[in-house]
């Protein structure tokens, strides 16, 4: 009989492969090319369930699909349709994906088709804001301070994102409301996240993000997420952290040398005994294990500089995800591949002992016990690496 460590190591090492490698689609069906579109190191695309078998969703996730001629194609995962057609008695009429060793991908159902009040019916770009386990994304301001000093991460696509998809800018936050209890009409949204690029400091953001999590609070009854750089306005923390449920201040890379070379902008304004302050302030607001912060990988970091790094953060309460770093930006170059497709092991390990980090210092809460990006995790494998951790732990009590 398979112990329930192993299964869950198991899963760890399937997720990883996901998120890392992405997939090809089978008979070379036309694909979006989703990394010159959105970049960044975040979800990719439609939320896909995950199953050991057709029909079984044992978890969600957001994953990089790659045209067959993109240079990257050859590390992802290429699929079939599940016999031929997706359908026996169990998945019937549904569309479903099977990887060679047997991952069965089926599209999460999102309905982002309506028409707003003011006669503009809802366009495909709605579609990126339904994120994995019911997740409903909101962006306040897609600019930023340091993309307009020419300091700006170099992995980030918003720019992107607004000259070559159309997206706006900015929306009214009535507008970014109605677009929410559209979702809800229709869909089973478990949370929101509301994320945004930073105006003139982090505070005039924070007060701004107040504002929308206001109009959401008095309009619904959803878990709220929130992202910002550092803030260092206790009152203004403890403002946000009576309306909002979660915050994430994320740091970006705990490689100081490679923080300085791929967000110069973020690195200049903020040390990071400035995020550990920023955090443990949040942390005195909104709780333990209900402040978040990311590591990027795929530069050739060191791995044990990471995991130190997050012990750190987590001894104060604050949960660390490691996220993929995804090729979008040209300011990466045309030809960049992440390193951690040359590092399977290590980076199973970084995970393993990831996970461990987050148990033992009790930072480990999952869906749907936190909000947003905390309760979901669909763009990564940190709740694979938690749910590995803690049977591994039980095992070693037995």
């Amino acid at each position: 009989m398979i112990s329930n460590e192993a299964k869950a190591l198991d899963s760890l090492k399937k997720r990883i492969n996901l998120c890392s490698r992405g997939i090809t689609l089978p008979d070379d069906l036309p694909v979006l090319h989703l990394q010159s579109k959105q970049g960044g190191a975040g979800p990719q695309g439609s939320a896909c369930y995950v199953g050991d078998a057709p029909g079984t969703h044992n978890s969600q996730i957001s994953l990089v699909i790659y045209p067959q001629d993109h240079y990257l194609a050859k590390y992802a995962l290429p699929t079939k349709w599940w016999d031929n057609n997706g359908g026996d008695e169990e998945g019937s009429g549904k569309k479903i994906l099977c990887t060679n060793d047997n991952i069965f991908l089926e599209k999460v159902p999102s309905k982002w088709q309506g028409v707003l009040s003011n006669g503009q019916k809802t366009t495909r770009l709605s579609k990126a804001r339904f994120h994995p386990y019911g997740t409903f994304s909101m962006c306040f301001y897609r600019g930023c301070r340091h993309i307009d000093n020419d300091d700006g991460c170099k992995y980030c696509t918003a720019n992107l994102l607004i000259d070559k998809l159309n997206f706006p800018k900015k929306l009214p936050n009535e507008l970014n409301l109605e677009y929410l209890k559209l979702a809800i009409s229709k869909n089973p949204i478990r949370s929101v996240t509301l994320t945004s690029g930073t105006l003139e400091d982090p505070e005039t953001t924070g007060k701004e993000l107040l504002k929308l999590a206001k109009l959401i609070r008095q309009e619904t009854n959803l878990s709220i997420h929130i992202q910002t750089e550092p803030i260092f306005d206790q009152d203004l923390l403890n403002e946000l952290g009576q309306v909002a449920d979660t915050i994430g201040i994320f740091l970006e890379f705990f490689n100081e040398n490679i923080r300085k070379q791929i967000c110069p902008g973020k690195s200049r304004a903020f040390t990071q005994d400035d995020y550990m302050e920023s955090w443990e302030m949040a942390v005195s607001s909104f709780g333990w294990g209900k402040v978040f912060t990311t590591n990027i990988i795929g530069f050739d970091e060191d791995y044990e500089v990471i995991l130190k790094g997050a012990e750190r953060a987590a001894k104060i309460g604050v949960m660390t995800a490691i996220l993929w770093l995804r090729v979008g930006s040209p300011l990466l170059g045309g030809d960049l591949t992440p390193s951690y497709l040359e590092r399977e092991d290590e980076t199973l390990q970084l995970h393993k002992e990831m996970g461990k980090i987050l148990v033992n210092n009790s930072v480990d809460t999952m869906t749907p016990e936190n909000a947003g990006c905390l309760g979901c995790h669909g763009c990564n494998a940190t709740k694979e690496a938690i749910l590995w951790a803690r049977a591994y732990q039980k095992k070693l009590n037995l």
